[in-house]
C-alpha cells in the first residue's frame, strides 16, 4: 500500500506534468532541455517529500522549483545560442507558411503572424524577469492574476500592474525592432 504522500506526489505528476513542460518548452526553446528539467523539478519535489517536507498546494510548488531551475538553466551558458535557436524557428516558420495551401492572402497572414510570434519571443528575453515571468504564466500558463500572485510571492494588484507594463514593455521592444 503506498502512502498518502506518495499518491499525493502522484496525482500531482499526472494532474501536472504536461502544463509544467509546456512552460519549460516555452522558457527554454529546447524540448529535451525542457524535459529535463521537468524531470528535474519532479526529483526535487520528491527529494523534498522523502526528507519530510510537507507540501500544501503541490501546483504552486512544482511550479517554484521548475521557475528556479530555468534560471539556474539560464545562468549557465548552454552549447547553443538563443540567436541560433531563434534563426532556426524564423526559418522553419518561413518555409511552413510558403508550403501551407490556400489564399495568397491567406498565407501572408499565416507568415505574418508566425513573424509577429517571432519577433514577440525574439524581444521577451530582453524583458526584465519580473514581466517575462508574469507574462509567460498569464499567457502560456493560461493562469489568473490570483495564481501568479500566489506564485511570485505579491499581491494581485501588483501582478496586474506587472502584466500590463510587461505587454507596454514588449510592444515597445518589437515596434522598435519592426
Amino acid at each position: 500500500m503506498k502512502s498518502r504522500e506518495e499518491k499525493a506526489f502522484i496525482e500531482a505528476f499526472e494532474a501536472h506534468a504536461d502544463a509544467l513542460f509546456r512552460h519549460a518548452f516555452f522558457r527554454v526553446s529546447d524540448r529535451e532541455k525542457a524535459y529535463d528539467l521537468t524531470q528535474d523539478t519532479y526529483l526535487k519535489a520528491w527529494d523534498y517529500i522523502v526528507q519530510g517536507g510537507e507540501v500544501k498546494h503541490y501546483k504552486s510548488f512544482l511550479y517554484r522549483i521548475l521557475h528556479n531551475l530555468i534560471i539556474d538553466s539560464y545562468r549557465k551558458k548552454s552549447s547553443r545560442s538563443l540567436d541560433e535557436l531563434l534563426e532556426n524557428e524564423a526559418t522553419a516558420a518561413t518555409t511552413e507558411g510558403l508550403l501551407s495551401e490556400g489564399s495568397v492572402r491567406e498565407t501572408e497572414e499565416r507568415m505574418d503572424e508566425k513573424m509577429l510570434i517571432f519577433k514577440i519571443r525574439e524581444r521577451i528575453p530582453e524583458l526584465p524577469e519580473q514581466y517575462r515571468d508574469v507574462l509567460t504564466f498569464r499567457f502560456i500558463d493560461g493562469l489568473g492574476t490570483g495564481e501568479i500572485a500566489e506564485r511570485v510571492g505579491v499581491s494581485e494588484n501588483v501582478v496586474s500592474v506587472r502584466i500590463h507594463r510587461g505587454i507596454a514593455k514588449l510592444k515597445t521592444l518589437c515596434d522598435t525592432y519592426l
